[in-house]
């Protein structure tokens, strides 16, 4: 891709989250096919910081180049045996398949996600027998918290409307830092790498997975730098 002058960080990252978002909720091949246009338009919009900054970029340029209902329906099958079912699947779209001593939903990640949802003011469909710690779930509350991380930093408490958090405000950049760089960095790059390992993923899938783990890596790198003793105040943080 053609080095493209970046934008501020948020807009780029809510692009993505938005986008990456839609698509792990996929319902249909129309869905995919939508999300999949967002991303690309996302990196036509942004560019690739990685490519930017001088290192490999996320994913291959390009878009697809085939533009038809039989293009999308063969990329919903793909999705639905890589992350929905009705077999077993090889990449579970669900923090506790990953973190879980015995691969399980509903475990103690599962809550964990659940309470942060509810510090947010956000609770899934059907909470408790939705699995809450599904992939378009944490996308969404990331965009949740990257929305609130950049309140906290722009408006000083006294002109926050109301109802604001004060507390979770305060304490948007270590939720952020929990959620993005330990939960997800714990679980979303193995089931990128066991996703992108199965044969015949088809390239628009491909590309999301692969800016997916691309966002994660970048994200809880930020987070990294912006918790080093010994990073200069006026040091900016990092682009993702």
């Amino acid at each position: 891709m053609d080095h493209i002058s970046l934008t501020p960080g948020t807009p780029r990252d809510a692009c993505l989250l938005r986008a990456l978002r839609d698509l792990f909720s996929a319902r249909s091949a129309r869905d995919i096919r939508a999300a999949s246009l967002a991303l690309d338009a996302c990196r036509t919009r942004f560019g690739c910081s990685r490519a930017v900054r001088g290192t490999p970029p996320c994913a291959p340029p390009g878009a697809d180049s085939i533009d038809s209902p039989g293009h999308w329906r063969d990329a919903e099958y793909a999705f639905n045996r890589l992350f929905v079912g009705p077999m077993a699947v090889p990449a579970p779209p669900y923090a506790s398949a990953w973190l879980e001593r015995e691969p399980r939903l509903m475990g103690e990640s599962t809550m964990d996600v659940r309470n942060l949802y509810h510090a947010l003011g956000y609770a899934v469909p059907d909470e408790g027998a939705t699995p809450d710690d599904h992939l378009s779930f944490e996308l969404d509350a990331a965009l949740a918290l990257l929305t609130l991380r950049e309140a906290a930093d722009t408006l000083p408490p006294s002109s926050a409307p109301e109802p604001f958090p004060p507390a979770l405000a305060s304490d948007a950049q270590e939720a952020w830092r929990w959620l993005v760089a330990e939960h997800m960095g714990a679980w979303v790059p193995r089931f990128v790498q066991h996703a992108l390992a199965e044969p015949d993923v088809p390239p628009a899938i491909a590309r999301a997975l692969a800016m997916l783990l691309c966002w994660q890596e970048d994200a809880a790198a930020a987070c990294a730098h912006r918790h080093t003793p010994s990073a200069n105040a006026d040091t900016p943080t990092p682009s993702l």
